[in-house]
């Protein structure tokens, strides 16, 4: 296991800091079902969110879906078209060797959530399988276990409003301030009378 949440050891120059949401949202999800886990990773825009993801699948409670999410978003195409042995500390930005790497240890055997099209696409995932076809068993410096080569099994995840990102009060602005997926106005009246001029805007009343 590869474990990035030491929070109390020595300052290390290198390592990236943690911005005080960030160090909120893993608290919360501590605590949290795995389906807002799945909700949070499907909500990250770009290389900027590696730190949280990276905290994620290192935790022995993180679902194989979250892990199937991530291990397709880091490009396993390019992997398998120049394969090179997986680094024994893989940073946050080598979430692909993290995946393997947590998998040999025992890590995402919990798969109660569907991995479904927004996590793995289906031309994604035939290239990749295309890509397997190429190398003969054992001819690569890492092992990709068949599970996240056909990815089934599991139920939807379920996010109840008052668990929403969108809509919890207590969720909106740290989702915001760390740039995950949320609308740019926080839950409430100014929303709503927002939204209630969009939609008269749309068909045509009161607003040109």
């Amino acid at each position: 296991m590869v474990s990035p949440d030491n929070q109390n050891a020595a300052p290390n120059p290198n390592r990236a800091k943690v911005s005080a949401s960030e160090v909120k949202l893993r608290r919360i999800l501590r605590d949290a079902p795995q389906d807002l886990w799945l909700e949070t990773i499907r909500r990250t825009r770009s290389d900027a969110h590696n730190s949280l993801i990276y905290w994620m699948l290192s935790q022995p409670e993180c679902d194989f879906a979250i892990a199937a999410h991530a291990f397709y978003r880091s490009n396993p195409a390019a992997q398998l078209d120049n394969p090179k042995p997986l680094p024994l500390r893989p940073s946050a930005s080598n979430l692909f060797a993290l995946v393997l790497i947590n998998w040999d240890t025992g890590f995402f055997r919990t798969h109660k959530l569907k991995v479904e099209a927004v996590d793995v696409h289906p031309r994604v995932l035939a290239g990749v399988q295309e890509r397997m076809l190429g190398h003969p068993r054992g001819s690569l410096p890492f092992n990709i276990p068949k599970q996240l080569l056909t990815p089934n099994g599991g139920t939807p995840a379920y996010i109840p409003p008052n668990m929403s990102p969108d809509d919890a009060i207590h969720l909106w602005p740290i989702f915001a301030d760390l740039g995950l997926q949320v609308p740019d106005t926080a839950p409430g009246m100014k929303r709503r009378l927002e939204q209630a001029k969009g939609l008269l805007k749309k068909v045509g009343i009161g607003y040109n």
